[in-house]
């Protein structure tokens, strides 16, 4: 499509130099520049680019272009950004076979999104809310090891509140077995 063409780099555009906060606030910036699409179209093409909302460095929730576009270079894997991108996660805790992270208002998302792009064989998919992410976790996976890939994305100090958690976890998993 042409039209699509010509707009995701406009989006892009927008997206990289200005504060875009939501659907809204984009497509009346896209209008300024010519396009009028539906809000159906602009998550399709929020999507397609992944964008996606993440707090910048004052803590305010904007989109931000996903760091693994085709010809950028860039795997999935290097696409996690650490700690500071989730400041606002408050808690994670895991029970049974479910992870529950609880975040600041809004940030659930960017967080699931995040989760999904470590492309880990230990989470097989994760559903967030305005506030809470769960994530499935494989059948048989230590706790420990789902612990250690947290440690690599999350804040060391919600990770360090956690710990306990999850090591009780992997005792009461071992000891269902009897």
């Amino acid at each position: 499509m042409k039209i699509r063409k010509t707009r995701l780099p406009e989006i892009i555009d927008i997206i990289s130099h200005q504060t875009i906060r939501s659907q809204e606030e984009l497509s009346k910036q896209l209008a300024i520049r010519g396009y009028i699409i539906t809000q159906a179209t602009l998550s399709r093409d929020l999507k397609l680019i992944k964008a996606q909302k993440a707090p910048d460095e004052n803590g305010v929730c904007r989109y931000i272009v996903g760091q693994s576009l085709p010809g950028r270079g860039q795997s999935g894997r290097s696409h996690a950004r650490h700690s500071s991108t989730h400041s606002a996660v408050l808690s994670v805790t895991i029970t049974g076979n479910l992870l529950v992270i609880k975040t600041r208002n809004g940030y659930a998302s960017g967080l699931a999104y995040e989760i999904d792009m470590l492309q880990s064989p230990m989470i097989l998919g994760t559903i967030p809310g305005a506030d809470t992410v769960f994530a499935a976790v494989r059948e048989g996976t230590p706790s420990h090891e789902v612990f250690d890939l947290l440690a690599t994305l999350l804040p060391a100090a919600i990770m360090d509140a956690a710990r306990a958690i999850f090591q009780a976890s992997e005792i009461d998993t071992t000891m269902g077995d009897e």
